[in-house]
């Protein structure tokens, strides 16, 4: 579908001429259905007042002195052949418009966001997923499932944005790897980070929704996977909007809620990431910064600082450097002998293949051993813990209460305790509601709860 000179005005000489010129057509696409063509190169002849255009090697022109209304001509010419937009006629007139093409759209879009340093706004993605699960669960169940897309959609940006300034984080990490002057470092510090942190870290540590409404949209979800009704409901009303068959409905209804969540159920460590990496940046800068201030004041400082102009300069350089190193510096190589000197090289040996060695067996540690075996070969695995969920249900019933429940052994109650712990762990197949009070069964106290079948 792309042109492949399609990128070739970001990679000229006039790059910056033509980003301009593409963000004003971007502008005008944002609030024009239909961009006159007469329109665009007004507005391209403000751009090119005062900047240094100059023609493609291609571009049929023969003039020397170009005007900037014909240099605007050029630049959409440039466009219309490298394939970002398309010239044509208004229906039933001869008014010349300029259509950007299907492909164009989203790069245009992708170029407007890496200028805009407009900072992302984490928490109302959390409180705007939270509500509108509340509200149609409250008010308007009809569009439950408009809700959980919506509340998948805004999960995913969620996640790329935090992603996304962890990264962030580990480019200005590198810088300081980078940098050896100390103005630069200060002004990223001071400058560019603190920007960023103000922007971005800031309102995830002190408004703390991320944290503050994790557990009430786990909930909400658990509440629609657990109303088997609802979930039938959500899967027409799939099948109603996207044509879909009643199992790729109830694919979509599944996967979206799963993956909301198991994205609230990864977010903790993920701030926590970012705020490991954000100490460390912290760290390393202001210790990077004290080194480049202290060093030079040192011999050690400024015989690191000759060693490091030696190896990045030229042959010729590096003569200059020793002559110089020669005549005023005194160097030798200095060893010593010490304890640790003496020693045997370790030879390896090559290994040969033998008969195994027998095992002997003791008839009064067999039963000890049996005993052994078994608990080694214990695993509260997630598939065991799920498989004994599956048959705490009878055939045909998706719900359970705790009176419901038989434990028989020790076992049974450990693993009772890891499926309550463990159940918003990905691939569950069940999800637990914790009620007030306890019940006893068979001499053990457990939570008066509910479980219910993932799958409605």
């Amino acid at each position: 579908m792309v042109p492949g000179n399609f990128f070739s005005v970001l990679s000229s000489e006039n790059r910056e001429i033509y980003y301009d010129a593409l963000m004003v057509l971007y502008d005008m696409f944002k609030f024009e259905l239909n961009i006159r063509t007469d329109d665009y190169l007004a507005s391209l002849v403000s751009v090119l007042e005062d900047k240094a255009f100059t023609p493609e090697s291609d571009d049929e022109t023969q003039e020397t002195g170009l005007t900037t209304r014909d240099k605007a001509r050029l630049i959409l010419n440039r466009f219309i052949k490298t394939g970002w937009v398309d010239k044509e006629f208004l229906d039933g007139s001869f008014i010349e418009i300029i259509t950007p093409r299907n492909y164009s759209i989203h790069v245009l879009k992708l170029l407007s966001k890496l200028a805009d340093d407009t900072p992302d706004e984490y928490n109302s993605l959390v409180f705007a997923t939270f509500s509108g699960l509340k509200q149609a669960m409250g008010e308007n169940r009809a569009n439950v499932y408009e809700a959980v897309l919506s509340a998948r959609a805004n999960t995913e940006q969620l996640n790329d944005s935090l992603r996304t300034l962890y990264h962030g984080i580990r480019g200005f990490m590198r810088g300081i790897i980078e940098r050896n002057d100390v103005n630069l470092l200060l002004q990223d510090h001071f400058g560019e980070y603190k920007k960023m942190s103000d922007h971005y870290y800031h309102p995830i540590k002190t408004m703390d929704s991320v944290h503050r409404y994790r557990a009430p949209i786990q909930n909400l979800l658990a509440d629609i996977l657990a109303d088997g009704d609802l979930m039938q409901s959500m899967r027409e009303r799939a099948m109603s909007i996207k044509n879909y068959d009643e199992a790729q409905a109830g694919q979509e209804v599944i996967s979206a809620i799963d993956y909301v969540m198991d994205a609230y159920q990864a977010v903790g460590g993920l701030v926590s990431e970012i705020d490991r990496k954000h100490s460390a940046y912290t760290k390393s800068s202001i210790e990077k910064i004290q080194y480049l201030m202290t060093a030079d004041q040192t011999i050690l400082g400024k015989l690191a600082k000759i060693l490091k102009l030696y190896s990045g300069t030229d042959e010729d350089g590096r003569k200059r450097i020793s002559s110089v190193m020669e005549r005023y510096i005194s160097a030798g190589r200095q060893e010593f002998l010490d304890d640790g000197s003496l020693y045997h090289k370790n030879i390896k040996s090559r290994r040969i293949d033998r008969e195994p060695l027998g095992i002997k067996t003791d008839e009064n540690f067999s039963d000890t051993a049996d005993q052994l075996l078994k608990q080694l070969n214990m695993r509260y695995s997630a598939a065991m813990i799920g498989a004994f969920v599956k048959r705490l249900f009878p055939e045909g019933v998706s719900q359970i209460e705790s009176k419901d429940i038989a434990i028989k052994c020790d076992t049974d109650f450990i693993m009772l305790i890891l499926a309550v712990i463990r159940q918003n762990e990905r691939g569950m197949p069940y999800r637990v509601m914790i009620k007030e009070g306890h019940v006893a069964l068979n001499s053990c106290q457990i939570p008066n709860m509910a479980i219910f079948r993932k799958d409605g």
